[in-house]
């Protein structure tokens, strides 16, 4: 029985002791997991690019300035000419801005473009006005006639125009009727027939635009040297816009906050049709194109050759172009542009934020690898000092076993 006991004892020993260098080798190969992850985490953290701290000095510039006369040139941008036979030395880009007369384009979003009769003014040559013996003046053929306030066609028609034209009220005890070509009522002075420039032609207009919201529409008056001076910038600053293109007479113009605004006929009748409620025909319409004239302040920029005379510092200090006589002292200031290093040092903040962020979590991500590490390292020594104690167990009962093979051989001999 003794011997049994002692061999079973051997064989659980031995096998405790396959265990625990099974578990060895488990623990190493964790931990040669862990060396790996920080590997990796060190190179996540020499991949890391530092954020530097922007320099007031990226952002300041030398700027170069004179005075021409009342005008104050900058001098944007300048660049070396060499061997230039008429003795020029650079090619110097300046500007200026000034107001400018600019035609201006816009788009009225729901303009409310109303359509209606509406007086109208125009105009007839003195060739179509003859004046008989008995000086009776015919139109086209069509008599003239003084008006008759009782006749409800013309006092109609009188009232309708002198909503759009007020002055053309004052003119009632002078004004004479006659029949235009198209049939219509019309109307002019007696001031105008006896004249010698062409005839005033007062007349109602029916399904043309008459209000854009509450705002009333009056055709462009060309003898308006305002109205005029507007209409001929529009037409230049946009030349294949429909409004350039419409005749003159289909030119109307309301007045907006102060400022006088033109559209074209097709434009406002595009407008008037759009509503997709006819039952509500001024309400969400498409938007119209509309112009107007105004100063712009606008840049102003120019390149000329230029004799330029640069001091020690290397900073310019008098300059003389090519078409003038004259030598400008030039003036040098430095700027920093404050919003954009503000911007800047703004970003820096916030890349130096995820800077910190980035190593506090690879440092943790480290310290979490070096914990578990050392909890490893802990137990595989736990485990070297249970092999050497088995080790020493299964010697001793090595030994046992072996003195009682010795006694049993012997006692049979």
């Amino acid at each position: 029985m003794g011997m049994a006991a002692s061999q079973a004892r051997y064989l659980g020993l031995t096998a405790r002791k396959t265990n625990v260098e099974y578990e060895g080798q488990q623990i190493n190969q964790a931990r040669t997991a862990l060396a790996n992850q920080s590997a990796n985490t060190f190179n996540e953290l020499l991949a890391l690019e530092v954020p530097t701290a922007p320099s007031t000095q990226d952002y300041t510039t030398v700027k170069y300035s004179y005075t021409d006369g009342t005008i104050t040139e900058e001098i944007e941008e300048m660049s070396q000419l060499l061997d230039d036979p008429d003795g020029y030395n650079y090619i110097i880009s300046h500007y200026h801005y000034a107001d400018v007369y600019t035609g201006i384009q816009n788009r009225l979003t729901n303009p409310q473009v109303s359509m209606g009769t509406t007086g109208a003014k125009g105009s007839i040559s003195r060739d179509n006005v003859e004046e008989d013996a008995d000086g009776n003046y015919t139109i086209n053929g069509s008599p003239v006639t003084a008006f008759d306030d009782t006749n409800e066609e013309q006092h109609n028609a009188y009232m309708t125009i002198s909503n759009n034209y007020p002055d053309f009220a004052k003119l009632k005890d002078d004004l004479y009727t006659f029949t235009g070509e198209d049939g219509s009522l019309h109307f002019t002075t007696g001031a105008s027939l006896e004249g010698t420039d062409d005839i005033e032609d007062y007349f109602v207009e029916s399904d043309v635009p008459t209000y854009i919201g509450t705002a009333a529409l009056q055709k462009y008056d060309p003898t308006d040297s305002t109205q005029k001076a507007a209409y001929d910038q529009i037409c230049k600053d946009w030349p294949t816009s429909d409004f350039a293109n419409a005749p003159e007479d289909e030119i109307y113009i309301w007045e907006y906050q102060g400022q006088t605004r033109f559209a074209c006929l097709s434009d406002l009748e595009t407008a008037a049709m759009s509503a997709p409620n006819q039952a509500t025909p001024t309400e969400n319409q498409d938007k119209l194109t509309y112009y107007v004239a105004q100063d712009l302040n606008t840049k102003i920029e120019q390149q000329q050759k230029a004799i330029v005379d640069i001091n020690e510092d290397g900073r310019i200090q008098s300059i003389r172009y090519e078409d003038s006589s004259a030598t400008y002292a030039v003036s040098t200031k430095t700027e920093t542009d404050q919003d954009a290093y503000q911007d800047a040092m703004n970003q820096y903040n916030y890349d130096m934020q995820v800077y910190e962020k980035s190593i506090a979590d690879i440092n943790a991500k480290t310290e979490k690898i070096q914990e578990q590490d050392r909890t490893l390292e802990l137990r595989l020594r736990q485990l070297d000092t249970e092999q050497d104690a088995l080790q020493t167990e299964m010697e001793a009962v090595q030994k046992v076993i072996e003195k009682n093979i010795e006694s049993t051989f012997k006692t049979f001999e």
